[in-house]
């Protein structure tokens, strides 16, 4: 990890780029406020383009934003599990439920919102033991897509550019591998690298799991196994 992010920072980072990815809510101001002195490095910049542009709006203009971004731009969507399975794979499903069984585990709640938005899981990185390979197998590549969707103007693209660059800071040269809707769409491949990092395979750990009778696709730690 980069040494001039130490541990404590990023922790603090991530859990306050979470919450800033909630629907805004009362406080949201004060969240805004904070990030300009959490957020440091490549992302400052970007951060302050994300503040001046979303408390120039009311609260009912900030409320409209966050829906017609997150809720009516398919390719936008916050949940992880669609980007990396497509939104009617069983597999999201899985992902879900071995999501929660490790916010559990961490005592934490996923509260009004599923387990795989991308609030949740960011709150749950700044503190996971499996930080990196949550980063590498399931934040990095949707995070490039959300971008991508994103016009400039719209002060939640330069939100997500911040989370990618404080990520990509803290772990540099760290690259995101094909998702499993990747692999299938470029050429039907039946088996995946999907870290356990993600929650993916918590319930099925040392069970690779393979919709075609298709090699197992073995990620760097020989105790994270993937799934389709």
């Amino acid at each position: 990890m980069n040494s001039t992010l130490n541990e404590s920072k990023l922790d603090t980072c991530l859990d306050h780029l979470g919450r800033l990815m909630e629907y805004p809510h009362a406080g949201f101001n004060d969240l805004v406020d904070v990030g300009q002195r959490l957020v440091i490095g490549a992302g400052q910049a970007r951060f302050r383009e994300f503040a001046d542009g979303i408390l120039e709006l009311t609260p009912d203009e900030r409320e409209e934003l966050y829906t017609s971004t997150f809720d009516v731009t398919p390719a936008c969507v916050p949940y992880l599990g669609i980007h990396l399975f497509g939104e009617e794979s069983f597999k999201r499903g899985e992902f879900m439920a071995a999501l929660n069984a490790r916010f559990a585990a961490a005592g934490r709640d996923a509260g009004i919102e599923l387990p795989d938005h991308l609030a949740n899981v960011l709150q749950y990185a700044a503190t996971a033991e499996e930080r990196r390979e949550l980063v590498q197998f399931c934040l990095l590549g949707p995070l490039g897509k959300m971008i991508r969707a994103l016009n400039e103007i719209n002060p939640y693209r330069a939100l997500l550019e911040v989370i990618l660059a404080t990520l990509q800071e803290a772990y540099p040269g760290l690259e995101a591998p094909l998702s499993p809707l990747e692999q299938m769409q470029r050429g039907g491949i039946g088996c995946a690298v999907v870290s356990a990092g993600c929650g993916s395979c918590g319930s099925v750990a040392g069970e690779p799991v393979t919709t075609m009778p298709q090699p197992v696709a073995q990620v760097p730690n020989p105790n994270l196994t993937c799934i389709v």
